[in-house]
């Protein structure tokens, strides 16, 4: 700790310099707050375009090689496959199940220490409420799973006879 206070010519006793401080790091959690999900969207943003500029140029080839036919092979290949709903709605079990057991498993870690402190919401520590919101949230997939999987039971059923039939062919 003293590394960095050395590191940025500041004295840790100093109110002003600590007021200084703080308001940097302030800034910097703002800064990444705000920028990072800006950051991530540009960059996958830029990854599909690019993805789609890639599509575009061998279509183009392919139209160049034979004028006024594209095959449906090419373009079934370029397209990317997607993943079957039932292992879509696998991966909203998988996650509203372990959502809902570590938010779980926080409360009863902040109900625990409370009751080895006798204090609920201390300053230090607000797990309680981070614990209750991962449980909600993990609850909020659960209960998208069970309602998916009973209205959308025709379609994985089709996708299923659908792969068995590609199997087949």
């Amino acid at each position: 700790m003293n590394s960095l206070f050395i590191l940025l010519e500041v004295d840790p006793w100093c109110l002003e310099d600590l007021t200084e401080l703080i308001a940097l790091t302030e800034l910097i959690a703002a800064v990444l707050i705000f920028g990072l999900p800006i950051l991530i969207a540009a960059f996958i943003y830029r990854h599909k375009m690019n993805e789609t500029n890639k599509r575009a140029e061998i279509v183009l080839k392919a139209l160049d090689k034979n004028p006024g036919e594209v095959p449906e092979e090419l373009l079934k290949s370029l397209n990317t496959p997607q993943k079957p709903l039932k292992e879509r709605l696998l991966g909203k079990l998988l996650w509203g199940l372990a959502l809902t057991i570590v938010g779980a498993a926080t409360v009863i870690i902040e109900f625990a220490m409370h009751r080895s402190t006798n204090e609920w919401f201390s300053s230090d520590r607000n797990l309680m409420v981070l614990g209750a919101a991962l449980s909600a949230v993990g609850v909020a997939f659960l209960i998208y799973y069970f309602v998916a999987r009973r209205t959308m039971r025709h379609e994985i059923e089709a996708e299923k006879h659908e792969a068995e039939t590609r199997k087949n062919v």
